[in-house]
Formats: C-alpha cells, sequence, structure tokens
C-alpha cells in the first residue's frame, strides 16, 4: 500500500486508526511511512503530529508548539507539538481548531493530523470533544486528514462511521475485543493474532470500505 493511502487528505479518505501495543512497531511504521510520504513536492501538503509523550520527532528542528505552528508552517512540512501534560485535553483540542483556523484561511492547505495516545481523548465510556468531532466527521472535506494512533482498538462512535483503515500491530485482544473490532468496524483480528505475537512489527491493513484484511511483514527502511 502507497503511504499516501493512509495519510493524504483527498477529500474521499476518511480517518486511519494503527492499533498495538507498546513496542509492537507503531513509532516505527509511522515515522517511516510518514518521512516516506512527505517526499511529495505539494508545499501545501503538510504533518502535524501531536505527541503527549513527547517522544516523537522527525529531526530537531520539527519540533515546535502551538503558538510557534503559523510561523513554523511558513518554513517546514513535518510539525511536531508536545501538548502540556497538566492540560494536554484542552492543549489538544486547542491544537486541532488552530488547524481549522488556518484552513478557513488558507484555502488550499492540506493537513494530516496525527494524534498519538488517541485513546486518551476517545474511548466508549464518554463522547468525544466538540474539537474531535469536528476533525472526525467534518476534516475529510476540509482537506485535514485524521491519523489516530492508540494501544487498543478506539471504540468511539464518532471513529466508527469514519474510518478507511485500520493499521493493526501486535496487542492485547480479549474475546471481547474481537466481538467490538467485528461488529463495529467489521474486522475480525483472531486470525491474525498469532502471526503479530510470532512476527516482530509485522501488521495487518484492513480496508474498512472494502473489507479486506493483508497481513503485512515488516516495512523494510
Amino acid at each position: 500500500m502507497n503511504p499516501s493511502d493512509l495519510y493524504k487528505p483527498d477529500g474521499v479518505a476518511l480517518t486511519t486508526c494503527l492499533v498495538g501495543a507498546p513496542g509492537s512497531g507503531k513509532s516505527f511504521f509511522v515515522k517511516n511511512t510518514i518521512q516516506d510520504f512527505m517526499k511529495n513536492k505539494d508545499p501545501k501538503m503538510h504533518v502535524l503530529y501531536v505527541c503527549p509523550k513527547h517522544e516523537m520527532e522527525f529531526g530537531e528542528k520539527s519540533i515546535t508548539s502551538l503558538d510557534k505552528l503559523e510561523k513554523h508552517m511558513k518554513k517546514y512540512r513535518i510539525h511536531v507539538i508536545y501538548p502540556d501534560p497538566e492540560m494536554v485535553e484542552d492543549h489538544v483540542d486547542a491544537i486541532i481548531a488552530t488547524v481549522f483556523d488556518i484552513r478557513e484561511v488558507n484555502p488550499d492547505f492540506k493537513c494530516c493530523l496525527v494524534v498519538d495516545d488517541a485513546q486518551v481523548f476517545l474511548s466508549s465510556r464518554r463522547g468525544a470533544s466538540p474539537q474531535f468531532k469536528r476533525l472526525a466527521l467534518v476534516g475529510r472535506s476540509r482537506n485535514i486528514r485524521f491519523v489516530a494512533i492508540s494501544h487498543g482498538f478506539v471504540f468511539s462512535k464518532e471513529l466508527e462511521g469514519s474510518t478507511s483503515f485500520i493499521i493493526h500491530f501486535r496487542t492485547l485482544m480479549s474475546p471481547l475485543h474481537v466481538k467490538d473490532a467485528m461488529n463495529r468496524y467489521g474486522y475480525n483480528p483472531e486470525p491474525f493474532i498469532e502471526p503479530l505475537n510470532e512476527t516482530p512489527y509485522a501488521h495487518v491493513i484492513f480496508d474498512v470500505t472494502s473489507g479486506k484484511s493483508s497481513l503485512m511483514r515488516p516495512i523494510e527502511v
């Protein structure tokens, strides 16, 4: 699969969800496929990576802050923001709102907004914030592609109807999780649990629209 299928805001594809336990290969996959994707020469195409763990970077100059984001975008196309751990939810909401504000005054602006640890903000136990609802439900029409990264499957009604791809790495799967993945996304992870556990960094790409699952070997760099 071409990385543009996962990250490109083309007005058609919806959210991409990456699911996997710590150490399963999510960060390695995301970092390398985003770098590959951003070899495109489109000056209006940006990737904004929100990392609550304060770990991801695409080189020292990729790291910025919310108040410096617009200035950073004039010089670079990959941006990493580490939200304030003391007010992480409000900070991430403000980041989402800012991306939409930038799009409103720049109609040609295109953005892939990657949110790590998405399980912090989206779950079945509570509703998503208005900004996350806006991102999941309206982003496509504004050329803003949402990529959610989490330790486990995110069962949130805002994502269930607005997801194009699930990238599944090794993760803990109870019978209830298997059932919920099938009922909510149409994806049956059970046949892949053993192969994912046996091969580090292997992953499954599930196309929600077609219902097709493909077991993939670890990416080569």
